[in-house]
Parts: C-alpha cells; structure tokens; sequence
C-alpha cells in the first residue's frame, strides 16, 4: 500500500468522509462534505552511496464542507487524524511515517459551488521503522 493509499484509508475512516476522500478532484455528483488530495511522489533521502528507502512527501488537504461551521469541526477531526500518523504505519500495510509537520490551515469561500474549503499542506517524512 503506497502513501495516497493509506492516507485514502485513514482519512475515509472520519465519519462522512467514506468513499469521499479523491484525489485531484471530487467524482460528479459527489456532495460535500469530501476531501480533496494533491500529493507527490516525493524526494527520496540521497547519501554518498546512493538513494534511501526513506523520503519526503508533501500533500494538500482540501476539505469542501456546506457550513463554515460544520467545515471547522470536519477540519479538527482531519487535523487530528493527521497528526496521530507520527512515528506509526498508516493504512493496513502502508508506510511508517517518522515524522509529520502541517501548516496553518487556511479556510476559503468557493462562491462558485457554494462550499467552504480548508487547505492543510502538510509534509511527511517517510521511511523504515
């Protein structure tokens, strides 16, 4: 199970938030609340012999939530979820997380489909245990 797979499996674990956890965009149709995820592959740890197993990855969290504050509570909860990754597998058989920072979540008004969004960017630091 690679990192997006296990973060899928984590977060979907949040009530209201089964099956609406997508990458890069939402399925048509889908109604709020759901998570949004942009990610990478990463930037694997280099030494003098070569690259490592260990790397790190950053990640965009855009939860899409009707009400500013239903939206705040949904967030709390995500944030939290986020932050228990630390020094643990995520996912049934996913990657062990060393270490996990985020920023300062930023809360918007999307006029355009009428939701509020919170943007967490957060970066984990991956590798053996």
């Amino acid at each position: 199970m690679n990192f997006e797979q296990a973060l899928t499996a984590e977060l979907e674990q949040i009530a209201g938030l089964m099956d609406k956890v997508f990458p890069l965009n939402a399925e048509e149709g889908t109604k709020a609340p759901y998570l949004i995820y942009f990610g990478s592959e990463g930037l694997e740890d280099k030494t003098l012999d070569g690259y490592l197993e260990s790397k790190e990855v950053e990640c965009e969290l855009n939860i899409m939530q009707y009400s500013f504050l239903d939206l705040k509570y949904l967030s709390k909860q995500v944030l939290d979820k986020v932050k228990s990754f630390q020094s643990r597998v995520i996912g049934e058989d996913g990657p062990f997380i060393q270490s996990i920072s985020y920023q300062k979540p930023v809360v918007l008004y999307e006029k355009e489909v009428n939701l509020y969004r919170c943007v967490i960017e957060i970066t984990v630091k991956i590798g053996g245990n």
